[in-house]
């Protein structure tokens, strides 16, 4: 009797998914869904089918707060572009084109320096004929060429493409779309999309603030209007074990699959990034505000909350125990936020600041840096981490100019310029910002110790005499972009702009 009943209970939540989704669909998902009901298709095959695509891939009509969401079939939070997101590839929304081996997708045949450069020119092409109307898709997109230019491509137009995102999501107005999770008033598809809408609104936030952060720009893309659905143990899709993302496959450091921590691994980074639009406006007051220089209680606060952030964390993401790739990734960007904050105190001593001194506390932190890419290393490879670059750059130029009198500055040093080299192999830029670090060595008439000076001559021993002169280095989107400088540019030596030039000493700026 009691089988009975559970199998009258599972088809009433059926048929009940059913109705609730003909109310909602579209007129030609619900004539499809009768379709194959009609052909002979259980109702349990046929509303799962339909309903694993919860996750809203197009966003055309938001006026309603309970318009009628567009599905893409086969779309589900754990393959959207606004999952996790920290800048690594494997755990994250990174276009996969930029690692590409593919020759079809190559520009030039046999050239890997112009991997996805084909999938990106029919990106652009196709995006004047999809950018029609508010579209989640669209942004999406626009967000992944972002990545894609700021890795590969061209560093003004993974700006236009950052621009535009931001556009594009802030229409779509997704605060205004009102779903709910509770079962007792909602059907098991606006559930569904309850869930999604959490997911992709926290996860442009997080995609941002790394984009904003990068730049040194305050966030449009405010903190969501939204209670974190994604993060109720009970009811969200993250914490079945059926879900793709609940497992982790860590070859070869592991044969047994291991708990992605995916959902802690995002409130992580929420939390982050809530700290994080703090940081971006206390270094950026708006016309009446306060100058960080002269706001050292406010840098403490910010700086307190950070490391109580880091040490909050759940036992398996703190820094002592990361093995995941993202969680690896997540103390990096904190260790990143902290240098970028203790900047404008560079020359104040500990007298001056108050609780530490902050040229030395920094220095400090771009070795905690140091540390965690190595530990990545160790672990991985840093070959096609393109966000490396722009985290291997701060360190490097950071410690510059105190590489002649501190040994342990000295090792910062070192290792950065070898981790460039290693990026090098894949994304040139990461060889432009050796070349860029050398001309600030001659500029500066630095004496360099041989065992840091070899990392600089292997990079330039095959290059002809006016490369230096000829080229800019920018950081965009935690990546490092270089090209042609034009003759405004031309100062007999590389410029630095952007995160790069910002993160540096004030004494090596370009003039």
């Amino acid at each position: 009797m009691q089988r009975k009943n559970d199998l009258l209970e599972e088809r009433i939540v059926y048929h009940e998914n059913l109705y609730d989704s003909l109310q909602t669909w579209q007129p030609e998902e619900a004539q499809e869904i009768l379709r194959r009901i009609g052909a002979g298709k259980d109702i349990k095959s046929v509303t799962e089918n339909f309903q694993e695509g919860g996750l809203l891939l197009q966003l055309t009509s938001l006026t309603a707060s309970h318009a009628p969401l567009s599905i893409s079939p086969g779309a589900t939070p754990s393959n959207s572009m606004a999952r996790n997101s920290v800048a690594g590839n494997t755990t994250t929304g990174n276009p996969g084109f930029a690692h590409t081996i593919n020759q079809a997708t190559f520009l030039l045949s046999n050239d890997p320096n112009t991997r996805g450069q084909a999938f990106a020119r029919e990106a652009t092409r196709l995006l004047p004929l999809e950018d029609t109307s508010r579209s989640l898709a669209v942004a999406q997109g626009v967000a992944l060429m972002n990545t894609y230019e700021a890795a590969l491509g061209n560093g003004e137009t993974a700006l236009s493409y950052h621009s535009r995102m931001q556009a594009r999501y802030l229409a779509l107005r997704l605060d205004d779309v009102r779903r709910s999770t509770d079962a007792a008033i909602a059907g098991a598809r606006q559930r569904r999309e309850a869930h999604a809408l959490s997911w992709i609104s926290w996860g442009f936030y997080v995609w941002n603030w790394k984009l904003m952060h990068g730049l040194c720009r305050r966030l449009l893309i405010k903190k969501p209007n939204r209670s974190k659905t994604w993060h109720d143990e009970a009811t969200s899709p993250l914490c079945k074990k059926d879900n793709p993302d609940y497992w982790w496959f860590p070859y070869p450091v592991s044969v047994v699959p291991q708990k992605s921590l995916k959902r802690e691994i995002f409130a992580a980074e929420c939390n982050l990034a809530e700290i994080t639009e703090q940081v971006l406006e206390f270094l950026i007051p708006l016309e009446d505000g306060i100058a960080p220089r002269r706001n050292i209680e406010r840098a403490i606060e910010l700086y307190a909350k950070i490391v109580e952030w880091k040490f909050s964390l759940p036992e398996r993401l703190k820094v002592e125990n990361a093995v995941l790739p993202a969680t690896i990734v997540l103390h990096l960007t904190a260790e990143l936020i902290i240098i970028s904050m203790l900047r404008p105190f560079n020359g104040l001593s500990k007298e001056e600041f108050g609780p530490f001194d902050p040229v030395t506390t920094s220095y400090a932190h771009a070795s905690n840096v140091i540390s965690v890419i190595w530990h990545f290393r160790a672990l991985y490879t840093l070959r096609n981490e393109h966000w490396m670059i722009q985290a291997s750059s701060v360190c490097a130029f950071r410690v510059l100019l105190d590489i002649e009198s501190n040994p342990i500055q000295l090792e910062t040093f070192v290792k950065a310029c070898q981790a460039l080299a290693e990026l090098g192999e894949s994304f040139p830029v990461a060889k432009g910002v050796i070349l860029s670090i050398e001309s600030v060595v001659k500029k500066k008439r630095l004496q360099v110790p041989s065992c840091a000076q070899e990392h600089l001559s292997n990079q330039v021993e095959d290059k002809e005499d006016g490369v230096i002169e000829s080229t800019v280095v920018k950081v965009i989107d935690h990546s490092v972009v270089a090209k042609e400088a034009a003759l405004e540019y031309y100062a007999g030596h590389l410029t630095l702009s952007g995160l790069l030039s910002s993160m540096a000493p004030i004494d090596i700026r370009p003039d």
